[in-house]
């Protein structure tokens, strides 16, 4: 009988083409939106893997209502989203997408420093509103990069490659926090003014800070009111990682407070941002849709890799990049 794969939400053809040349039944979630909990639970009854998106909840009771499904890949690095103790439990196998996002992820967190540190958001607005007169000599100042220092929590790829972008085009000083990356295992790191420090003094000595750790319980809210009150006044704050990283709250308090700079944020908490949300009403905040891996590129990897762990999974045979093994 021929296996089926069902895909949540529409992902470029590559990964489509090689599930087919494999024999698999794919069909596509073609609606404007996701589909929800209950939709997809019931869906999925009639599949034999899963590519799911971030924003799937895949839990425990998820699980157990499909524990027929043998293989899920996520199109996404993360993987906060699935319960992973129950799918191994059902020896459901899980992969990721990893690796293939890091160059788009780090050029959105670059992107998101020049943006909110020069005040782009705020000058477009009004050349766009017809508030544009006249040249301003004092007009939109903000902060240039060249030579400050860049902390970055979180120094995995896609912290590494940051560094090596803002290190080699800005001449920054690189300061970062990690609690499982040494400093034999930095192979992607090309400079070597990389100092490993503890997150009260990259705070206190970062001109950017920039997150890169994935949601769990131990990073969740990690950057708060004290973290807030320790970094300059100057300070810009950045996050690609996840929304939940960040106290919110906190954030929005101290940005209204001018208590940093400014904050660019491709995550928030919780995804979609309502419209209404203080943060969009703020001058010194520039929110983005989670567009950090939105390159033809990445997203072209991505769907290659979430399909090769698919048809490995379905074959008998080690996904190309697992989460879970037994």
């Amino acid at each position: 009988m021929q296996k089926k794969v069902f895909i949540t939400r529409p992902i470029l053809s590559d990964g489509v083409e090689i599930l087919k040349t494999h024999g698999l039944h794919v069909e596509t979630n073609e609606l404007p939106g996701p589909l929800s909990y209950e939709a997809l639970t019931i869906k999925a009854r009639g599949f034999d893997a899963l590519i799911t998106m971030l924003s799937d909840r895949i839990d425990s009771e998820f699980l157990s209502k499909n524990s027929h499904l043998k293989v899920i890949s996520n199109y996404a690095v993360g993987f906060n989203n699935i319960d992973l103790d129950k799918a191994s439990e059902l020896k459901i196998l899980i992969g990721n997408t990893p690796d293939v996002l890091t160059e788009a992820t780090a050029e959105t967190a670059l992107g998101l420093m020049i943006a909110a540190s020069r005040n782009f958001l705020t000058a477009e607005k009004s050349a766009s509103l017809g508030l544009w007169k006249n040249w301003e000599p004092m007009g939109y100042m903000g902060h240039g990069l060249s030579e400050k220092t860049l902390g970055i929590v979180g120094f995995g790829r896609i912290g590494q490659r940051l560094a090596n972008m803002c290190a080699q085009a800005f001449n920054m000083k690189i300061l970062y926090v990690s609690r499982n990356v040494s400093r034999s295992q930095m192979k992607n790191i090309t400079t070597s003014n990389a100092k490993q420090v503890s997150l009260s003094e990259l705070c206190i000595e970062s001109d950017f800070i920039s997150l890169h750790v994935p949601m769990n319980e131990e990073t969740k809210k990690m950057i708060g009111q004290n973290e807030l009150a320790q970094m300059k006044k100057s300070a810009v704050l950045i996050n690609t990682s996840r929304g939940e990283i960040i106290d919110q709250e906190a954030l929005i308090n101290a940005l209204k407070q001018n208590q940093i700079f400014a904050a660019g944020l491709d995550v928030t908490d919780p995804e979609p941002l309502p419209p209404t949300n203080e943060l969009f009403q703020l001058k010194n905040a520039i929110i983005l849709p989670h567009i950090g891996s939105a390159t033809f590129e990445a997203r072209r990897a991505m769907s290659v890799l979430a399909a090769k762990n698919i048809s490995a999974g379905l074959m008998g045979e080690e996904l190309v990049s697992w989460v879970n093994r037994f």
